[in-house]
Formats: structure tokens, sequence, C-alpha cells
């Protein structure tokens, strides 16, 4: 699922959204959304298409959880979570003709930043100072080196903040000789897809795409194939096998991979006039792929970059880790961007607070994302499940999705407790006052493993609102029946690592620790 910009130059949107198929995962549909006028979508739309992707209805409902706030829930439509490998197979084989393939894509947006022309060895003191400590990683990608306006990057491992804490992207290099293209990389998903050289659609004057006739490692695995979802979006495409690296350059080791993924040549809509984003490098759980695999090659070799990466031996040790770090923000609006690290094959112990030992480990308990118990949600001190027997007591770490999405009772109960907090009927999305902070309202917290990660309440007025005068859209919205999704808003705030383990499947984990780059949230 694609989120949307709400500030920067850039003339027209194009978001993934998905289809009223369960599954997440199932989307390369790109709708037909388009401004004329040449603005960026209002961050009401973008959260408006982020509920939607999420397969949650928008509207009106009245629910009685015994806080007054009936009419101002929004409606929500139960969003099926894949349980089995097996069935989900099944019915992937059932549908294979409709379409290309299946893409989680969070709150993505493809493309949008044209260069914020940071010049290269710039980085705030913080960040200076903690990146003095030598890395354990294997690949380090530094975030938010902004080399040149309009550049696509030469495999540099460069990687941008951008749109205001919208999303943090990357470069990958396909074939041989390696071509670069940026991708959002996204923990929730299992396929990587980039822009055809005959997408006209794509708008080729301003995005880059793969040429297949260039490399010569690459592999055709299939005649095209074309899809077309309820709301009239759709792209096609072909399957495609060649070598794909993450993190190549000249100060990293390139670790590379021969994988399947997708070439799109046609997407709906017109929306890509100025944008520079050409595709999403899914870093989920292999059983949400979607590829041309076999079981027994999705089990042996695995189905992602990470998990290949992880069954070939080629890491050090067999994590992804995420340091995302926020923009500079203040009360809705975002002046610098921010910046941050994926880390391929290590932990960065320097950004941990109590270093390696300070992470806390849950168990994966979901077969496709990195999903895992949820113990409480609170503000403050006050907690939010305490009395709730409806929202589901899973989490999912998303780094494809911008803000936090929980269910419904959760999420009114949250801004229940922040003053002057509003949810828009027609558009089930809440509002809080800009000007929200700490120690007035307390700040929101996730329990997981018996420990309490928070956000900052400052953080979660995200961005001013174009429709109503001194509020801010909330990093938290709702509608989701089956887990919470912590997004981007969650994880800018911690240190994640995403563990293959050391026992086979069974070992999968996530990490979460603070961060000593961050002030410890009360």
């Amino acid at each position: 699922m694609l989120f949307n910009p709400s500030r920067s130059v850039i003339p027209f949107v194009v978001v993934l959204i998905c289809s009223s198929i369960p599954c997440r995962a199932q989307i390369l549909a790109l709708p037909l959304i388009s401004d004329p006028s040449f603005r960026l979508l209002s961050g009401e739309i973008s959260v408006r298409q982020q509920l939607g992707s999420w397969g949650i209805t928008l509207g009106p409902l009245s629910v009685d959880l015994g806080l007054n706030l009936g009419s101002l829930f929004g409606r929500y439509s139960p969003l099926s979570v894949i349980r089995d490998k097996e069935e989900r197979r099944s019915r992937m084989k059932d549908e294979k003709k409709k379409r290309l393939l299946g893409l989680n894509l969070g709150l993505l947006n493809l493309g949008f930043d044209i260069g914020s022309s940071t010049l290269k060895g710039t980085a705030s003191k913080t960040s200076s100072s903690a990146s003095s400590a030598p890395s354990q990683a294997l690949i380090d990608l530094n975030v938010g080196l902004d080399l040149s306006l309009f550049s696509w990057g030469n495999a540099d491992n460069v990687a941008r903040g951008e749109r205001g804490d919208t999303e943090w992207y990357t470069y990958i290099t396909i074939g041989s000789p390696p071509q670069s293209l940026a991708v959002l990389p996204d923990t929730g998903s299992s396929d990587l897809f980039v822009f055809g050289p005959t997408c006209a659609s794509c708008h080729l004057n301003n995005h880059t795409s793969f040429s297949p006739l260039s490399s010569s490692t690459y592999t055709n695995l299939s005649s095209t194939l074309s899809f077309v979802y309820a709301d009239g979006s759709g792209a096609s495409g072909y399957a495609s096998n060649d070598v794909v690296t993450f993190g190549s350059g000249s100060d990293s080791v390139a670790t590379s991979a021969s994988m399947n993924f997708a070439i799109a040549d046609t997407v709906a809509g017109d929306d890509f006039a100025v944008s520079q984003r050409s595709g999403v490098l899914g870093l989920g759980l292999d059983a949400m792929t979607t590829m041309p695999l076999t079981d027994d090659e999705i089990r042996t070799k695995g189905a992602t970059l990470f998990s290949r990466l992880v069954r070939s031996k080629s890491l050090t040790e067999k994590v992804l880790s995420v340091r995302l770090e926020k923009g500079q923000q203040s009360r809705g609006v975002v002046t610098k961007e921010g910046s941050g690290q994926y880390t391929l094959g290590g932990v960065e112990s320097n950004y941990v607070v109590g270093g390696r030992a300070g992470l806390t480990w849950a168990n994966v308990i979901s077969s496709g994302y990195w999903g895992f118990g949820l113990d409480d949600i609170s503000i403050g001190a006050s907690s939010v499940l305490r009395t709730d027997t409806t929202t589901p007591r899973r989490a999912i770490i998303d780094t494809g999705t911008t803000l936090i999405i929980t269910s419904t009772p959760a999420s009114a109960a949250i801004h229940s407790r922040i003053p002057s907090s509003y949810q828009d009927r027609s558009s089930s999305i809440w509002y809080i006052p800009c000007s929200v902070s700490f120690p007035v309202v307390g700040n929101v917290f996730f329990t997981v493993g018996g420990r309490k990660f928070g956000v900052p309440i400052e953080d979660l007025a995200w961005k001013v609102s174009s429709q109503y005068k001194g509020m801010c859209i909330s990093g938290v919205q709702g509608g989701m029946s089956s887990f919470t999704v912590l997004g981007d808003m969650f994880i800018k705030n911690h240190y994640v690592v995403l563990s293959y383990g050391s026992e086979g499947e069974d070992d999968i984990q996530v990490g979460l620790g603070d961060r000593t780059d961050i002030a410890t949230i009360l």
C-alpha cells in the first residue's frame, strides 16, 4: 500500500491501493488519482488512501464504548490475516491470471523526492557522534545523504527520508552490469517490483526503469500478465529473474543474490509526471510472496532478498536492522527531512540504549508479517486495552507504512484522552491539536515483551490539517480489526532488528530497543 506526500513541489501523486482481496500483499494496482493543478494531495486525502489500502471502509459508525464518542467512530472492514501458508498459495494459484504479483506497499508513494541538496557528509551532531563507533554490520545503508537534484543514484548506499517523515528509501542495483534504482525497503511486503523500459504510463522521462536487454544475467519468467481491481486500478507486466544487490558501492560491501522480481510495463493513471521512486523492495517473510517459486524453492532458497542472503549464508549475522531518524518537526510541520540507516547483517549497538543487551526480543507469530504479541497500549499511565476485549493483542513492524493503525476501539480510547481531539465523520480521520504537548498530555506506549515503547505525543501531531485550523492529522488512526500496524511513526522512535535467528523458521524474532540518539520517552 502506498502513502502520499504532503509537501514539496511535485505535481501528481500515484498511490498503490489494496483491492478487496483479503491479503494486504495483493497489490500492484495504481488507482486513477490525479491532481491537474500540479499540487500534492493533502494529508487528509493521503490518510484516506492509507486506510482504504488496508481494507478499511471510511465513513461514520456508531459504537458504544462508554466513552461518549459514539458518532465519531469510523467504520472498518475486517482485514483477513493469512494464517496458513498452504491456504494462501492455493488462493494464489486460483487468482494467478488476475494479477502480475502481490506487493504489500504499506504507506508508500512511488516517488516525489527531487533532492534536498544535502551535501554528502553532512549530518546532525547527534547522528555524527553516534555513528563514530564502528558498525558491526556487513552492509550499512546510510540514510539522508541527498547528493543532488534529480539524481537517480549510483548504488552509493544513499537512502533518504522524504515528505516530512512519510517514508525512507534507498538504492539497489539489478542486472549485469548493475542498473541503479531507487526503492523503498518495505518490511510489510515480500516482492520486488520495478518499472520497465516500455512503461509509458510511468513517465520514464523522469523515472528510472530497469532495462532487461542491458543485462547479461536477465531471465524472463513469464508472458505478459494483466489484472484489474474493483476500484478500476490495474497494472500489467511480467515476472523476471536477475542479480539484485542491496548496498553496493565504494564505501560498503556489496551483497547480491539472484532472485525473482516483477517488471511493470503498464500502470493505471498519469500521476508520475514528476517523481523519483521506481520500485519497492519487499523484506517481509517468504510466505507472502506471489512470485513464481515452488514451495521447495521458497523453503531452501528464500523468496525475498533478505531471506536469500540468509539462506546462502552471505550475512555475518542473520539480521536486518532498521534505524529511521525523524525529521525536524514542530506542530505538524517538518523543516528538515529525516535520515537513518538500514543495516544488513549486523546491529549498530552504539545506537541502542544498553547495547545489544538492551534489545527486547519477541517471537514472530505471523506467517507472513514480522508480527508478534502486543501486551498493551497505553497513553500516559492509563491502559487502553485493559478493559478492551476486542482489540487483538498482535502487532506488526512495517517500514512501508507511515502511521500507526490500530483498532477502532483502541484508537478512540487513545484520542478520548487527548483534549480537543476529533474524528471527521465523513473520512474517519482522527485529528489532534497541533499544540499538543507533554506533560499536559501523556505519551503513547506500546507494551511488547513486558516493556513499554513510547511515541512522543508531539510526534502524533503529524501534519497540519488543510481543513481544520489549529488541528493536525493524528499519527494514530483506527479501523484495523486483525492487528496493530506499527509503522514509521513508531519505528523512528526506536531501534528495530528483524532476525531469522539461529534455529531455523521457529526462531524468527523481532528485537526492539530504545535509541541513544533520542531523549527518553516518559
